[in-house]
């Protein structure tokens, strides 16, 4: 997610656009499908625990079971099956060597999106490593010192894939590192940009805009936009500060402007800009579900930020102003299912 956006609003800096997402591709987005795979680091000959998919070391290529993923280099004489007992599965009990005679890339064909990726580290009859491993542009997701007591670590990270593949490296701190086992699982997630239709969209820039049309199906398989017509209220300030922070939609000209967006059901990360460059007219308040999100006079350069998490459990998730709201806008929201 942009995390960027609250700390450079925070700060006046208002360089959302000019610190753009990673440009995805293609696309730059992928329709909304789930996506779960859970892969075991294994010899061939070994057996695969039930539900997983194997991975013997082999370079990156389509697996013959409905995945393609694989190495960057031919990595199958570093896979390992200890046949301990005192493992907890076999899953733990098998693994692959990262860094023996190169440091090796792993990657897994995905669509583009934001995925929970599960990352278990060990071996469980040798405590000579360092382990950490980064997934994606995310460093050291995975850190840990085995010791006589814990042969095992691991870790889960949300992050978003830009180009079409997942990638699992070892960190600079490692020594000696190795896979057990991971797990991916997408998740939901969109950055809206407010904006009237006839601005370019900043599709290169990780949003997809919203130019305030009756809620229906649009772009790339999302399904979103308002209760009415809101297109006479998407407005460019035209100031220049931010491409994304002088475009917003009015949300209380002419009446309640309700904003939907269908989502699968579940816990989301919300965040939001709202204001409109050098104008501190309003006062700033807006829900996602039941829980205000943002709310705050502006100053200054006129906005307010404000993240929160909710819940859905009707397949949409709604924003609209909060009570105690006067003359509110919206420039963006960012959307994360958790």
């Amino acid at each position: 997610m942009k995390k960027f956006l609250l700390s450079a609003a925070a700060t006046l800096g208002l360089t959302l656009a000019s610190s753009p997402a990673h440009a995805q591709s293609p696309g730059p987005f992928s329709p909304f499908a789930p996506f779960e795979l859970r892969v075991n680091f294994q010899p061939a000959n070994a057996p695969v625990p039930a539900g997983f998919v194997a991975d013997s070391g082999q370079v990156y290529g389509n697996r013959g079971n409905g995945f393609t993923y694989g190495w960057n280099q031919d990595n199958t004489a570093n896979t390992r099956d200890r046949n301990n007992p005192n493992t907890p599965s076999q899953a733990y009990d098998t693994l692959i060597r990262t860094q023996n005679g190169a440091n090796h890339t792993w990657e897994l064909a995905v669509p583009n999106g934001y995925y929970e990726v599960r990352l278990v580290a060990g071996d469980s009859d040798f405590i000579d490593s360092e382990y950490a491993f980064s997934v994606e542009y995310y460093g050291d997701v995975l850190r840990g010192t085995p010791t006589a007591d814990q042969h095992f670590f691991e870790a889960v990270k949300l992050v978003d894939v830009s180009d079409g593949r997942l990638t699992v490296r070892s960190s600079s701190p490692a020594v000696n590192n190795k896979l057990a086992f991971l797990e991916v699982k997408r998740k939901f997630g969109i950055d809206i940009n407010f904006q009237p239709a006839s601005n370019p969209p900043l599709e290169n820039f990780g949003y997809l805009p919203d130019n305030g049309l009756v809620y229906g199906a649009r772009q790339f398989g999302f399904t979103y936009g308002w209760n009415v017509d809101n297109t006479a209220n998407m407005v460019d300030a035209g100031h220049d500060v931010d491409i994304v922070a002088q475009r917003h939609a009015r949300m209380q000209q002419g009446g309640e402007r309700v904003w939907e967006i269908a989502v699968p059901n579940g816990v989301y990360e919300v965040s939001m800009l709202a204001g409109e460059p050098f104008n501190s007219v309003g006062a700033y308040r807006i829900q996602a579900e039941d829980t205000v999100v943002l709310s705050g006079m502006p100053t200054g350069y006129g906005f307010t930020t404000g993240i929160a998490r909710v819940a859905v459990s009707d397949g949409r998730l709604t924003v609209k102003s909060a009570p105690g709201a006067g003359n509110n806008r919206i420039n963006a929201v960012y959307i994360r299912q958790q």
